[in-house]
Order: C-alpha cells, then structure tokens, then sequence
C-alpha cells in the first residue's frame, strides 16, 4: 500500500498493511538524526523513518516564526532575544522557524482589557497580510505523502496568552462576556484565516490539525460545563469549515481529556492527537474499547516516561503494546505522545520507528 491507501484505511476503520507512521520532532532531534543517517533534507528523513504524512512548513502565526514566509503585513517588532507575533503577544526567541516546537509567551497584549469593547477594539491581525503562494510548491514536492496543513486556530492558548493565564482563568468567571467575546474573535480570524488557505489549496490537504490543551495530567482544566459553554460551539464552527472543504481534521489536547472526546466526536473530530497514556483515564485498552470504532487516535507512545528513561528494549515492548492495542481494525497512526523532545536518546527514536516500520 502507499501512504494515501493506507490513511483512507485507516480512516475508515479498516486495517492497512501496516500502521501508518507520522513523526513530530524538536528540531534538534531532526538535526541529530539527519547526521546519525548522513542526509540533509526533511524528505529524506522522512523516507528512512517510514513516514506517512508531511506537514507544511507554516503553522502557527504565534508560537513559532514558521509562517514569516507567508507573512506580508507591517512589520513586527523583534530583536535577538524577543518578537512581537501579529497578535500582538510578545515571545522570547528561542526556537525560530520550525514546525513544532514553540516559544515562551512573556508579554500578554490584552492583559489590561476590562470590557468586550476593549477586546474588539485591539489591533486584529488581517487575513490580507498573508500570502499562500509558497505552499503550492511544497504541496507539490511531497504529494505521496498525506498533507497536513491549515493554521493552528489556538482559540485557547492565543487567547489566554493575549490576556494572560491567570488573568484568563480568573475571567471566566468575573467576566464570561469578555471572554466569550475573546474567544469568538480568536475563532472569527482564524476561521476567515484558514478559508483563504483553503481555497487556495483546494484539494491539496488532506488534513487539517489544529487544537488546544484542555487537559492536565489529572483531569480537565476546565469544568465540563465551561467547555461547553465557552469553547465547543466555535470547535463546531472551525470543524464545519474544514469539512465544507472536504478536508479532515485532527484535533490536539494534551491531558486527561476522556471526559470531552465524545463532544469531540459529536463535532467532526476525526482524529484525536496526541492520547497522553501517562494521564489519568488515558489508558489505550480502555479508550480503544470506548471510541475505537468512533475516532481515529494519533500518538499514544509515551514520551514522558518510556522514550526518556527506558532502554531500547522496553521503547520496542511499548511500541509493540501500542499498535497491537490500538491499530486492530484500523483507527490509529503511529506518533509520540508529544513532539519528540531533546531529552529522548537517539537510539530510542531509532527502536520506535523500526518497530513501527517492522510490525506489518
């Protein structure tokens, strides 16, 4: 099978020859496995690894400077150590253009805002100060892979971080209306956003992963009632644009987040990333038998405790463990729990993905 049948099997809840693989990595780690395998480019690096998927260079506008090549608006304020993002949220730089890892918010734009006026009244960034033309190319040089793009759509963490944690926390219970009307602004630029991405990709992702973090390793940060409340209904509006376009999407929540997976469903998540085994109600066996048939689960090899601190021995047991409990029937992919981190040997990433790779 190739990669694009062997998605649509999974997808569909059927089992392919094999799990599909996807790989999401510091970029030092990318780097030292690069030099471990003597190759240079990204496609490369994804043709030893087995990999299945490849996502576009740009995205997120806030967390990294991934997208300054499709950036044309004003010019935004940055120096060696710190960058003003279109937000308007300040960062410290530490991990410039790369796909996956973020920089620190240390600086919310927002954080003195009192009122719903205050909030519509901030500088918004504009859809017309980006330009997707670069994207086709790249679209092109890696279309036998399953292409996963669209914009990060963060309506949690940009917006906490445009009025600051606590601030935002403390605030949706003091002021909802503020909130709710941050939350929906969020979603308003992010939806017009992704549209115009779109429709100048039409036809060229296959899916889109956006998400947020609505989980700690205990439980929901949030009451369920606030998640319903305040962030399910503009879910629905961001997954109904995807699927207006044809287009599946990939949903990320670290955390403990059994409890929402069946809102998720319910609002046209397909894909469920990145299943935190190491949190509370997070066990493969039981979530396999709850949505195995429901959605479709990406990660699940745990990267807080196995891939740091295990030999190679026990990452192969692991990964082993994890595709025979999740991959039957179809419905899993193949990645860590979260991006691969600095702290994980190479011989560990290495075991995973020949495990993967072999288990056919």
């Amino acid at each position: 099978m190739n990669s694009r049948e062997r998605f649509k099997y999974t997808l569909n809840f059927k089992e392919p020859d094999r799990v599909p693989i996807d790989y999401l990595a510091h970029p030092q780690i990318s780097r030292k496995l690069k030099d471990h395998f003597k190759i240079d480019t990204e496609a490369e690096l994804l043709e030893v690894l087995g990999c299945d998927f490849y996502y576009l260079s740009c995205r997120d506008i806030s967390q990294n400077e991934s997208c300054t090549v499709v950036y044309k608006g004003p010019d935004l304020e940055i120096t060696d150590r710190e960058r003003v993002c279109p937000f308007g949220i300040r960062w410290q730089r530490e991990v410039f253009d790369t796909k996956f890892a973020v920089d620190v918010a240390i600086r919310s734009p927002l954080e003195n805002a009192q009122n719903e006026q205050d909030i519509l009244k901030h500088a918004w960034p504009k859809v017309d100060w980006f330009d997707f033309e670069p994207f086709h190319a790249e679209c092109e040089d890696h279309k036998e892979r399953i292409i996963i793009g669209g914009f990060w759509a963060g309506i949690l963490g940009d917006c906490y971080r445009m009025l600051g944690f606590e601030n935002f926390l403390l605030n949706i219970s003091l002021k909802p209306r503020m909130v709710k009307t941050l939350i929906n602004r969020m979603t308003d630029f992010y939806l017009a956003l992704n549209a115009k991405l779109f429709d100048e990709l039409k036809g060229k992702i296959d899916i889109w992963f956006f998400g947020n973090d609505f989980g700690t390793q205990n439980g929901l940060l949030f009451s369920l009632a606030m998640f319903r409340e305040f962030f399910l209904p503009d879910i629905y509006r961001l997954t109904a644009l995807a699927h207006s376009y044809g287009i599946n999407i990939m949903m990320h929540s670290c955390g403990a987040i059994k409890e929402i997976i069946p809102l998720l469903i319910d609002a046209g998540v397909q894909i469920l990333d990145p299943v935190q085994v190491t949190a509370q109600d997070m066990d493969p066996v039981r979530l396999k038998k709850d949505f195995g048939r429901r959605i479709v689960f990406h990660g699940a090899i745990d990267t807080q405790q196995i891939l740091p601190h295990s030999p190679p021995d026990e990452v192969y047991k692991h990964c082993q463990n994890t595709i025979a409990t999740l991959s039957p029937n179809g419905g899993y992919i193949f990645a860590p729990s979260q991006i691969l981190g600095v702290d994980i040997p190479l011989e560990n990433i290495i075991t995973m993905y020949d495990t993967a790779r072999s288990l056919s």
